[in-house]
C-alpha cells in the first residue's frame, strides 16, 4: 500500500483544525474516512501522527517533519491542476502573526499577493508573540511574523521591519507632557497580556530603573487596552501604528520618556525545514514590497 493524497490531506487538515470532524469536513469525507485515512497513514509510517491535548489533536514531534512534505506535495499537486498559468500558485498558505502585524500589516501584503495569485487561499491566525511561536512549532503555520524576541533553536528569523512602541494616555489626565522616571514608576498601567511582545519589550526597557511597573490591568486584545487608557485607567504602550486613529482623534495623546522603545518586526520561519513554493514567495513579496509600521 502507498500513501494517497487523500491521506495527506487529510493529516494537514486536522493539523491546521486540531479534530478529525472538522478535517473531514474540510476536504468532503465523512469523519469515518477520515478517521480511516489517518489510521492507514500511521500504519504505513509506523508511528503516531497526533496525541491528544485537551479537546484537540496536536501532531507529534515524529510527525512534524512530515508536514512541511505533505504541504509541498499538496501544492505541487494543485500546480499541476492549473498548469495553463506556469507561474500561477495555488492552494493553501498557513501564517500566524502577532497582533499588531496582524491587524495593521499582513492584511494589505496578502490583498497584493492575492492579486498576483487569485487561486491561493490563506489562513491567519492573530495572537500573541508566544502563541505564533508555539503555532509554527506543532507546524500549524508556515510562517510567522512577530513584535517581540524569538530564540527558539528550531526557528529562524530575518528582520522585516522597524517599528517604534510609544507611551500614551487619556487626554482628559492631567500630566506633563515629559515624563520621568519617577512618573513612570508611580503611573498605573494598562497592558497587554504576559507572552505579548510588546509587554516584554516594555517590561525590558524599564527593568534597570523600575523593577516592577504597577499594572493595574492586563488585556489580550489592543483595542481594549486603547478603551482602557481613554477611560483613565492608566497609561499603555502599544506600537504607533496601532493608535493613529486614536490619535488623530483627539482621545489620546502621547508623552515623552526617557525610554527607547524601538523594536524590529520578524519573519520567523521552521529552521531545517524546506518552505513551500506558497510560502516562500509570500516572505519575498513582504521583503521587496516593504510596508512602513508607522505610516
Amino acid at each position: 500500500m502507498r500513501i494517497t493524497l487523500r491521506q495527506l490531506q487529510i493529516f494537514e487538515a486536522v493539523v491546521h483544525t486540531g479534530s478529525v470532524t472538522a478535517a473531514a469536513e474540510m476536504v468532503s469525507i465523512s469523519q469515518p474516512a477520515a478517521s480511516q485515512a489517518l489510521r492507514e497513514l500511521e500504519a504505513l509510517l509506523g508511528r503516531p501522527l497526533f496525541r491528544r491535548h485537551g479537546k484537540r489533536l496536536q501532531i507529534t514531534p515524529q510527525a512534524r517533519h512530515l508536514l512541511p512534505q505533505a504541504r509541498a506535495v499538496l501544492s505541487q499537486i494543485e500546480q499541476i491542476e492549473s498548469m495553463g498559468n506556469e507561474d500561477e500558485l495555488s492552494g493553501s498558505l498557513h501564517l500566524a502573526a502577532s497582533v499588531s502585524v496582524g491587524n495593521y500589516l499582513l492584511p494589505k501584503q496578502m490583498s497584493l499577493f492575492k492579486r498576483e495569485h487569485p487561486n491561493i487561499r490563506f489562513n491567519l491566525e492573530i495572537g500573541n508573540t508566544q502563541s505564533v511561536i508555539q503555532q509554527l512549532l506543532t507546524g500549524k503555520a508556515e510562517v510567522g511574523f512577530i513584535e517581540g524576541y524569538c530564540q527558539h533553536a528550531e526557528l529562524m528569523t530575518q528582520v522585516w521591519l522597524k517599528d517604534e512602541l510609544v507611551v500614551f494616555g487619556s487626554v482628559e489626565e492631567d500630566r506633563s507632557e515629559n515624563l520621568s522616571w519617577e512618573d513612570l514608576k508611580q503611573a498605573n498601567w494598562v497592558m497587554r497580556e504576559s507572552g505579548s511582545g510588546t509587554r516584554n519589550i516594555l517590561e525590558q526597557a524599564t527593568a534597570a530603573q523600575i523593577p516592577q511597573l504597577n499594572v493595574v490591568l492586563s488585556l489580550a486584545h489592543m483595542e481594549a487596552v486603547k478603551q482602557a487608557v481613554i477611560h483613565q485607567m492608566g497609561l499603555g504602550c502599544l506600537s504607533r501604528m496601532a493608535i493613529s486613529q486614536e490619535l488623530n482623534s483627539g482621545l489620546i495623546r502621547l508623552y515623552h520618556t526617557p525610554l527607547e522603545l524601538n523594536r524590529n518586526l520578524l519573519i520567523v520561519t521552521p529552521k531545517n525545514t524546506a518552505l513551500t513554493q506558497n510560502a516562500q514567495r509570500f516572505i519575498d513579496l513582504c521583503r521587496t514590497v516593504p510596508i512602513l509600521a508607522n505610516s
